[in-house]
């Protein structure tokens, strides 16, 4: 059922753009500001559904996590709703928004289809409903700079999932690839553990900057965080080329060299 803000009461609509009542998002939907991430209290069950309609309506699922806070989030949710990007998205994905509070919500949901977490505000999966796979694996965050990204680029963005043939990627990986890439896996999980300690102290004040209650220590732990994990997806995917391309070399016995991240200010106290 679609809901209209303007045949609702004036207090519950208030309630509803603040978040706390939980409501679908569709198409028809607008807001210039794109505070569009919904409270839910089960994303994880929300996005089950949207799996199912993407495989009914032979689209791909278009999974958008991110938060009302956060003005790259809001960027790429408002752009959704703008044409020529909303004809394409509703005619060829079934959107969801998972609000990912301030860093304490939405693992469950990256974990769900494989990912150890999220390394930007927003992150977007794009979700193969057949294979349950995510197919943008190597630039799902690129959009945390998506105040940054125009128009066309969005276009031409997603679009190009369009594409996607599942069948033309090669089915079989050497067994030295495979043991590499497990290897990487845990590399990455590893690093995603720490970024949950991290977000766990950046959260709180970033929930009370947002409160006017900014404290000195916010800045420094923002901008550690901030360069802490967008490390990561940039040294998970140069791992997984470098396996690639030795692979395909021919070399045998391989080692990665596993950069060293040093010990963050919360992992000292």
């Amino acid at each position: 059922m679609q809901i209209r803000y303007s045949n609702l009461p004036s207090f519950f609509a208030l309630l509803l753009w603040l978040g706390f009542v939980a409501s679908p998002v569709t198409a028809d939907d607008t807001n210039r500001e794109g505070r569009l991430y919904p409270a839910s209290v089960n994303p994880v069950a929300d996005v089950e559904q949207a799996l199912g309609r993407a495989e009914d309506n032979d689209r791909l699922l278009l999974v958008v996590a991110g938060a009302n806070w956060c003005h790259d989030s809001r960027a790429l949710a408002s752009r959704l709703y703008e044409s020529p990007l909303s004809d394409l998205v509703q005619d060829k994905y079934e959107l969801v928004f998972v609000n990912v509070g301030f860093y304490e919500q939405g693992r469950d949901v990256m974990q769900r289809f494989g990912v150890p977490h999220y390394y930007a505000t927003p992150t977007v999966l794009i979700v193969d409903p057949a294979s349950e796979q995510v197919i943008n694996d190597e630039d799902r965050h690129q959009w945390g700079n998506a105040y940054n990204i125009d128009m066309p680029a969005s276009v031409e963005y997603f679009e190009k999932w369009l594409n996607h043939d599942a069948a033309a990627e090669p089915g079989v990986e050497s067994a030295q690839l495979r043991s590499l890439n497990l290897k990487i896996d845990e590399f990455e999980q590893q690093l995603a553990d720490r970024l949950v300690a991290g977000y766990a102290v950046v959260g709180p004040l970033l929930e009370a900057t947002e409160a006017g209650n900014r404290s000195e220590e916010f800045k420094a732990s923002w901008n550690e965080l901030r360069k802490f994990r967008s490390a990561i997806p940039t040294a998970v995917h140069e791992l997984r080329v470098e396996a690639r391309q030795r692979v395909a070399a021919g070399e045998e016995n391989i080692e990665l060299a596993f950069p060293d991240h040093a010990l963050l200010s919360w992992e000292l106290r």
